[in-house]
């Protein structure tokens, strides 16, 4: 759940006549769970919920009807659902008032994920799925047909069966589509042993690995986002796999070759990490961005740690397979340490991500740039001074109070009405009360700058039109996980391109001669042999 009508820590005037939930991904109908406890126990008169036109946004809604009225006191309100999209069941609480304060919301406290012990193994099972893909297209691409016959045998049978895992496990979901395509990538990826054309090798491969993996972005966190950000998850999980196994398939490969036959291998391990490495970063750095908006979000919570681990892992990772490159390329033997902790890492990563839900709540959502307004705001036409306030100044069912003073003595005309529009609203009328300001019923939506309209009618006097702009404070708890990720995300895929460029272009220069100084060293090495 992303945001709640009423919000966490607000205060009511009245009794709610429904309540709102704003969720980040479709939920199972069935599995909604909603439940009040006020002054005097558990809050009867709930209707069942009922799906609404998303919001602004495209987010799913669900509105709960209250039957009965919520007398004076506090109220803490639990929402429990399971979302269709990844099966993941997430609760939140909300702390709210009717006509009281709210001292203690349950903020931060009151989000939290629950995650059952098969929804472990279903992330296991995807990991599997991704890396017995990602090896069995690196065999036959990178180490060639004869590379490792029997492990070129196993894999795609070990990725076929843990596709079918998947289905069998989330079955009510998009884990069939896992499961068929799973098979077919894994029955593409095994005839492609056996076709004799280098050209017709590579494309069963290739076809069998998107094949294979790209379906788990419908399984995942980010298919909640709409059609291009799953696009982008499945660019990451195929461009993931195909990088991986090739370092790996590499490495299994040139253990047992030497000379010719490992530069070979070393060349075409390099073809696909050159066009698969980028890919994969750059797309897992804008779907971090779009999981996890803040800085708060990337550091506070489970799912943005694992990104944050994953993120500093690579840069070692890279670094120990370059190091393994070049001594490789000039013949000395290495270790698979760097691949070995690549599989770890993206095993291990895979399931946290599968597992946790992402932080999608309140608190994590970006500090707003500007500030709420604390005091009136003032606007002068002609001899008119109108203020204008709301009070209180979050979201939901508010009071605008707007006072009207001539800086003229005595006053050309006397005031006959006054009507205002905040936001988008219609202009509407507001009520003079016995201490001289003008009150009137705001529903306010969303925090931030909204134009604000006053309109004043006085005897004798064309009518005065002031416009100001009115900043309404987030709910409390709300907008505070700090500066969003986007500039950050920015800078380090611009960094990447940058330094990707850097590393093409010395490998233009400084290959051949690296490349004739290694001949130079075969041919002086075996005429000393002779």
């Amino acid at each position: 759940m992303v945001a709640s009508d009423p919000a966490d820590g607000q205060r009511l005037e009245s009794s709610p006549t429904e309540l709102v939930f704003t969720l980040s991904e479709p939920a199972d109908s069935s599995t909604v769970v909603v439940s009040v406890v006020g002054p005097a126990g558990p809050v009867p008169g709930l209707g069942a919920a009922v799906a609404r036109v998303g919001d602004a946004t495209g987010k799913p809604v669900l509105v709960v009807p209250v039957t009965q009225a919520f007398p004076s006191g506090l109220y803490r309100m639990t929402f429990s659902a399971r979302s269709s999209v990844d099966g993941h069941t997430a609760t939140s609480q909300i702390v709210f008032g009717v006509r009281t304060d709210v001292v203690t919301p349950a903020g931060a406290a009151g989000f939290a994920s629950s995650d059952d012990p098969i929804d472990v193994v279903r992330g296991l099972l995807q990991g599997v799925l991704v890396l017995a893909s990602g090896l069995a297209f690196g065999l036959l691409v990178v180490g060639g047909p004869t590379a490792l016959p029997r492990t070129s045998r196993a894999v795609p049978a070990l990725a076929a069966v843990a596709a079918v895992g998947v289905g069998a496990i989330w079955s009510s979901g998009n884990g069939l589509v896992v499961a068929v395509c799973g098979v077919v990538g894994a029955w593409l990826l095994a005839a492609g042993r056996r076709a004799r054309a280098p050209r017709s090798r590579a494309g069963l491969a290739a076809t069998g690995l998107v094949v294979g993996v790209a379906p788990l972005a419908l399984v995942g966190h980010v298919a909640a986002l709409g059609d291009l950000m799953t696009a982008v998850d499945a660019v990451h999980l195929v461009t993931t796999a195909a990088w991986t196994g090739s370092v790996v398939a590499a490495a299994l490969a040139i253990r047992h070759r030497s000379g010719t036959e490992r530069r070979e291998v070393l060349g075409r391990a390099s073809r696909v990490g050159g066009a698969t490495f980028l890919a994969a970063l750059v797309s897992g750095l804008v779907m971090s961005q779009a999981m996890v908006p803040s800085v708060g979000g990337l550091l506070g919570s489970l799912y943005g740690g694992g990104l944050a681990l994953k993120a500093l892992l690579v840069l070692p990772i890279l670094g120990l397979a370059l190091l393994t490159r070049t001594r490789l390329r000039l013949g000395r033997s290495t270790s698979l340490v760097p691949e070995a902790l690549l599989i770890v890492v993206v095993a291990v990563l895979g399931v946290l991500v599968a597992t946790q839900p992402p932080p999608a709540a309140p608190r994590f959502q970006p500090t707003p740039p500007w500030q709420a307004d604390t005091a009136a705001v003032a606007e002068q036409s002609d001899d008119l001074l109108v203020s204008s306030q709301v009070d209180p100044n979050t979201p939901g069912e508010r009071f605008l109070v707007v006072r009207v003073d001539s800086i003229r003595r005595p006053a050309p005309g006397a005031v006959v009405s006054v009507s205002a529009a905040l936001g988008d609203d219609a202009m509407a009328p507001l009520d003079r009360g016995s201490d001289g300001l003008w009150t009137g019923s705001v529903r306010i939506e969303q925090p931030g700058p909204a134009p604000l309209v006053v309109r004043v009618q006085r005897v004798g006097m064309p009518d005065a039109v002031v416009s100001t702009t009115w900043t309404v404070a987030p709910a409390p708890g709300t907008l505070v996980g700090g500066q969003s990720l986007t500039r950050y995300v920015a800078v380090a895929i611009g960094g990447l391109v940058v330094a990707w460029l850097l590393l093409l272009v010395l490998e233009v220069l400084v290959g051949p001669r690296r490349r004739e100084a290694q001949a130079h060293h075969v041919e002086h090495r075996e005429a000393l042999t002779l």
